[in-house]
């Protein structure tokens, strides 16, 4: 991972995901996944580019953590994707209290939820589990620093499964399809 100046989207490599960071109050960069520097614009933006898929528009991670529950191709138009069709991929959702080993929930390509801390601000957050193993579990997220995030996986996984946690749940997509993700490479751009 690195932090490189404002480069053309253009010169994105096809197995890196670039995270963006807002270091100004007016930068802008061209998107057509969601609105620029959020969290959930990197998650549509990542399944779109490294996976094919894509979901309807939300209004935040909190609906796309209550309301969505497939990812369907790229082809499709994300405003207009059917509720369901033979080439949707589901997504299975978990919330506390969870009934496996951490290890079932903490994998790469598994979308972490946060809940929404007050009532004034009901936008909870959303990011991408990069890679795990028994002992840590990094993070990629727009809109939070640091970017690039690295939990205990015991901590977080005790943190998550308890009734007054601040994580609202995972959501799962298939073993094949979110198989190497901890593979890709992560880069920070700072505009």
């Amino acid at each position: 991972m690195s932090a490189l100046p404002n480069t053309p989207p253009a010169s994105i490599k096809d197995n890196e995901i670039v995270l963006y960071i807002k270091k100004t109050k007016s930068p802008t960069y061209p998107t057509k996944y969601g609105i620029q520097f959020e969290c959930v614009e990197l998650v549509r933006r990542f399944f779109c580019i490294h996976k094919g898929l894509t979901f309807p528009d939300v209004v935040d991670a909190v609906d796309l953590f209550k309301r969505i529950n497939e990812f369907t191709p790229v082809s499709s138009s994300p405003r207009r994707a059917p509720a369901s069709t033979s080439n949707a991929t589901k997504l299975n959702t978990y919330e506390y209290p969870y009934q496996h080993k951490a290890s079932y929930y903490l994998r790469p390509g598994v979308i972490l939820f946060w809940k929404y801390k007050k009532t004034d601000y009901p936008y909870g957050h959303v990011a991408i589990i990069w890679k795990s193993n028994a002992n840590e579990t990094v993070i990629i997220q727009q809109n939070l620093n640091p970017p690039i995030k690295t939990y205990n996986t015991d901590e977080l996984f005790a943190k998550m499964n308890c009734r007054t946690s601040k994580y609202a749940g995972v959501k799962i997509l298939p073993s094949d399809i979110i198989s190497g993700v901890q593979n890709i490479e992560c880069e920070i751009r700072r505009l």
